[in-house]
């Protein structure tokens, strides 16, 4: 599985950030020789190269960008194609520049440029863009080589759909796509599939499977004739957290399909895509390893000061640990200071804590009124199963009402798609305390679900 510091999305990304930086020095750079012909000219000023040369060369940069990047130039694919970038670097740097000229003369601007630096500058930021789309042609082709950008593939489908994409996938080696397993729900015999790949199962073993390994994307390539079938297919398979499309192979057959994704030359619907992938993930990483590192710190007096009085108020372990669902449904050991008697404890999770519960210590009702009984959970954050923001982990016998919490809500699950946090956007939305019926349940899914959709750093500020 290709390393998350050589995801296609943060290429792009560091790219960008290099051309920027690059067109501004380079400016910079071209300037500077054009200085060196002036510094006995007593009514030079260096302002001129900050007012004017640097602001011109950064504004040229950001167009240059904006213009690139509607041209697709970006795109990963697109990247390691050595034949379609140098063209439309191009014309990309010819029409930024000649947007530059139009605005300068009708700025009345023009004519206080130097021709020497405005040469220079053209002709270094050509030099640069072709050198390095000439160097990155080869990182790619290297790191594809080595394996980095290969997404770990899940066919749904061994039928006639099914077969021609998997041959496809497997006769295309720069298709970047590895074939780790194919499933399907029909019961009739399957024709034999390309040598080395089996039907694992059906849909059901699909999920099992999909919780143990590492998959990227499944791809769905069944009869686009059972409508009703593919909706309950996807909605099975949307509580996993993997990209999810549909191959629309035969459709595109029979006529042209625009602005959809693809793998090869086969056109994929865009059903769902994993959350906190990628750049995504790595910033979230982060948050999670600096603040926590930050917060036990500031927290360890206190967290060592509870422990103290716990062990000494009632007989019993300082901490409580219990199994809850984590990420894609994996058990975790969540830990939590003890706030009950250690002969009342539930570990099940069965029993729900209701309000006065006469299994609470006095010094317990007091943790759980500040959440004090929270602390340990910075030790699961950095031991890498949690976050400090996101959906709650529950137990796994817990319940809504009288039935188990993810039987009573259908897309339960589908929480499960990101780390549990040690608090979360339904907390901050006044959804604490006992769960004594199925609407407080759903509703707590449904702020749960909202949250992974609209991720961003300052929703997890808003959350703390």
């Amino acid at each position: 599985m290709r390393k998350e510091f050589l995801s296609p999305e943060i290429i792009s990304g560091v790219i960008k950030l290099i051309d920027f930086i690059a067109i501004m020095l380079i400016g910079a750079a071209a300037h500077m020789i054009y200085l060196a012909g002036y510094l006995e000219n007593p009514n030079y000023s260096s302002y001129e190269f900050i007012g004017r040369y640097l602001i011109t060369s950064a504004f040229g940069a950001f167009l240059f960008l904006i213009i690139y990047q509607r041209m697709g130039g970006y795109n990963f694919d697109r990247l390691a194609r050595l034949s379609w970038q140098l063209p439309r670097l191009a014309l990309a740097w010819f029409g930024c520049f000649s947007i530059l000229l139009i605005l300068a003369f009708v700025a009345k601007v023009s004519e206080t440029y130097s021709r020497g630096w405005t040469i220079s500058w053209i002709i270094g930021v050509a030099v640069f863009l072709m050198i390095s789309r000439i160097i990155i042609d080869l990182a790619i082709a290297r790191w594809t080589y080595q394996g980095h950008f290969f997404r770990n593939i899940v066919v749904v489908g061994a039928g006639e759909v099914g077969k021609r994409f998997i041959e496809k996938i497997q006769h295309n080696k720069d298709s970047g796509a590895r074939i780790i397993g194919v499933f399907d729900d029909r019961k009739s015999r399957l024709a034999p599939l390309e040598p080395g790949i089996n039907v694992l199962g059906n849909t059901d073993n699909l999920v099992e499977f999909a919780r143990k390994n590492p998959v990227d994307e499944i791809i769905v390539a069944l009869p686009l004739s059972d409508g009703e079938g593919l909706r309950t297919l996807f909605e099975k398979l949307k509580s996993l957290p993997v990209d999810l499309r549909l191959s629309i192979e035969p459709l595109a057959e029979m006529f042209s399909v625009n602005g959809i994704g693809e793998i090869v030359d086969i056109p994929l619907l865009q059903i769902a895509d994993r959350p906190l992938k990628q750049l995504n993930g790595i910033i979230k990483k982060c948050e999670d390893v600096i603040l926590t590192s930050l917060l036990l710190a500031m927290f360890a007096p206190a967290m060592a000061l509870i422990a103290l009085i716990i062990k000494i108020s009632s007989p019993g372990p300082v901490f409580f640990v219990q199994d809850r669902f984590g990420f894609n449904n994996k058990a975790i050991r969540v830990l939590k200071f003890r706030t009950m008697y250690w002969d009342k404890v539930d570990p099940s999770g069965a029993q729900r804590t209701m309000r006065n519960d006469p299994r609470v210590t006095r010094f317990g009702r007091f943790m759980r009124s500040f959440s004090l009984d929270e602390l340990p959970q910075l030790i699961n954050v950095l031991r890498g199963e949690m976050s400090l923001v996101g959906p709650r982990p529950h137990a796994i016998a817990m319940k809504a009402g009288d039935r188990l919490y993810h039987e009573a809500v259908d897309i339960y699950f589908h929480r499960h798609k990101v780390k549990p946090g040690i608090t979360g956007w339904a907390q901050v939305n006044g959804l604490r305390g006992e769960i004594d019926s199925l609407d407080k349940a759903r509703q707590r899914v449904t702020y749960d679900l909202e949250y992974i959709e609209r991720w961003s750093i300052w929703l997890d500020l808003r959350s703390c």
